[in-house]
């Protein structure tokens, strides 16, 4: 009987602690593409991602692991899918759309790529 209440104990504080990880994993992901501008450049992919990412800290608040577990997943794909599309509308617009912190980064890029280009090969 001791065993059984030592392993509920133990299952339980690791589903809390994945749950955890997954949820930092998913605010960093969040982090990164509001830092690319995807709050104004993929607003529908950035708000679904925002949307996951309350709903699984509200089920994790909950003791709702599993769902918070899932929740906080489909936040990253969303989170990963505006970074694409914020890269995406960088590429389509050029400069305007990409963040003050990320142009001199951006224009290194562009100037290295134009170097790597063999003008004879066209």
């Amino acid at each position: 009987m001791r065993l059984l209440v030592v392993l509920a104990l133990l299952g339980s504080g690791c589903a809390s602690a994945r749950s955890g990880y997954v949820l930092i994993n998913a605010q960093r992901a969040l982090d990164k593409a509001k830092v690319a501008g995807a709050e104004q450049k993929a607003t529908y992919e950035y708000t679904l991602a925002l949307a996951y990412y309350d709903k699984a800290r509200e089920e994790n608040g909950g003791n709702e692991y599993g769902h918070s577990d899932v929740l906080a997943q489909s936040a990253i794909d969303w989170a990963a899918r505006a970074l694409e599309a914020t890269s995406d509308a960088e590429r389509e617009f050029g400069d305007e759309f990409v963040p003050e912190e990320r142009r001199e980064e951006v224009k290194e890029q562009k100037e290295n790529s134009l170097e790597q280009i063999d003008l004879d090969e066209l």
